[in-house]
């Protein structure tokens, strides 16, 4: 345990990660870098197979209800998932078929858009972390021959040098590709069952309405 933490210098920790988020922030923007961050949360909540499942519950007691008693009343059918709900409560104050359809597109399109500066996030972070880390073992070179009749400063002169570049590779491989391949088949799974859920209410409602 004790030879692990002394892997770990807090300023060349710092020099790779807060200056990789600085510049990865910088490309992305304020609302890019707090939107990546905030979607973390999602890489252990997210479940795109039993979201799909709700989803097909959820056409079923729709078709149930409009056959039942017609389309005014789908409101009344409670969904779990967010998507769901819009969807259904949309249908239920426009149920037409074609402005349906040209909603969901739209949905469809800002969430994926949402999802690829996310993806892309992550992606920029695994390149620039090794070039940040790279930077920090510049750094302590600097350091290193600047003072080279000094051995205390020697010393921490050449940790720092390794340990960015421990630290930079360590971001790149190890958190940051891994969080954007995840995400990156996250939203491929959810954007196919969520268009999946859209093609099949369109369906239904275009037979509702050529129905007599």
């Amino acid at each position: 345990m004790q030879s692990v933490l002394d892997l770990f210098d807090p300023l060349a920790f710092a020099l790779v990660w807060l200056g990789a988020i600085a510049v990865v922030g910088a490309q992305e923007g304020r609302r890019g870098l707090v939107s990546s961050l905030v979607a973390c949360k999602t890489l252990l909540l997210a479940n795109p197979a039993r979201d799909a499942q709700v989803a097909q519950r959820a056409v079923r007691r729709v078709e149930t209800v409009i056959d039942l008693k017609g389309l005014q009343c789908i409101d009344r059918i409670k969904a779990q998932t967010g998507f769901v709900g819009h969807a259904v409560g949309y249908l239920a104050n426009d149920p037409d078929a074609e402005r349906f359809s040209a909603w969901a597109k739209a949905n469809l399109e800002d969430r994926e858009m949402r999802h690829n500066s996310v993806i892309r996030f992550w992606m920029t972070m695994a390149d620039v972390a090794p070039a940040i880390g790279m930077v920090g073992t510049i750094i302590g070179l600097v350091r290193l021959f600047t003072d080279l009749e000094s051995s205390d400063n020697m010393g921490s002169a050449m940790a720092l040098a390794l340990l960015t570049t421990l630290y930079g590779l360590v971001l790149s491989n190890v958190v940051a590709a891994p969080i954007s391949q995840r995400f990156l088949r996250l939203s491929a799974e959810e954007l196919k069952w969520q268009r999946a859920l859209t093609d099949k209410l369109v369906a239904v409602i275009s037979r509702y309405e050529k129905s007599p």
